[in-house]
């Protein structure tokens, strides 16, 4: 008697647990009007362009175009930030900018502050649409996409419902980054990926993030992968404060290696 209630418990609680992972969540605009507001304001340096698909209207792709570009890049920002946000996002936009390569920073679906990577796992179907029309309005077919963190997660989620030829090269900064007691659900699988791939991560990061770095490192090795990289900065931790030049400086070497 004892054995059944137990087990009646327990797959009660798992049923709860995969309700509540894959509930219906929508993103939270009134917060991404607010972010957009912000970077109206002082944003000089670009064209804010406003894209749509199939489940939202009106979200921003921060612009660059350059058309003597020999590539273009998507950038994709962290968990609940935006486009130009300053330890990640600016220093390599900028820095795009000044070697005059055509940049596209998209603004990725947030929810209230404090939601959690389960929570955003929720909205992924909205990043996937987003990522695509992205991809889309660019039309680029050398285009490097760079991901940070959350973004990353949504980059594969993305890649695993959607076709990669057009797409160059990846750079993760911080991926695999997950909540206390939670788990990565969108993987991608490496064996299927034939694009070189750039893999970042800080001394201090995470310990998920460092667990997905010790992965990739296994994965380009037994492939014999030469064009993959597995790179550390030192004394950094998951947001990059303060080490926005290495960032620039490894991204740019990985891209000239190419």
């Amino acid at each position: 008697m004892h054995s059944f209630l137990k087990y009646t418990y327990s797959s009660s609680l798992l049923l709860l647990i995969s309700f509540n992972l894959y509930a219906e969540v929508s993103p939270n605009k009134q917060r991404e009007d607010s972010i957009n507001n912000q970077i109206i304001e002082y944003l000089f340096d670009a064209d804010i362009i406003k894209l749509s698909s199939s489940l939202e209207d009106n979200y921003n792709l921060v612009m660059n175009k350059n058309d003597s570009s020999q590539y273009s890049v998507l950038l994709l920002h962290g968990r609940g930030l935006y486009p130009t946000e300053p330890n990640v996002m600016e220093p390599l936009r900028t820095a795009f900018i000044d070697q005059e390569i055509s940049t596209f920073s998209l603004q990725l679906p947030v929810l209230e502050k404090g939601k959690s990577y389960y929570d955003y796992k929720n909205i992924f179907k909205y990043s996937d649409e987003r990522i695509t029309s992205a991809i889309n309005f660019i039309q680029s077919h050398e285009l490097i996409i760079i991901a940070h963190s959350c973004g990353a997660h949504m980059l594969f989620s993305w890649i695993n419902n959607n076709n990669i030829q057009n797409i160059s090269g990846l750079i993760l900064i911080g991926a695999g980054a997950v909540d206390v007691d939670q788990v990565m659900l969108d993987k991608l699988d490496y064996n299927i990926i034939n694009i070189p791939i750039l893999n970042i991560y800080g001394e201090n990061d995470h310990g998920s993030v460092k667990n997905h770095s010790m992965l990739f490192g296994k994965e380009i090795k037994r492939k014999d992968d030469i064009s993959s990289k597995n790179i550390e900065i030192r004394n950094s931790g998951h947001n990059y404060l303060d080490q926005g030049d290495s960032l620039v400086n490894i991204v740019n070497s990985w891209l000239k290696s190419l």
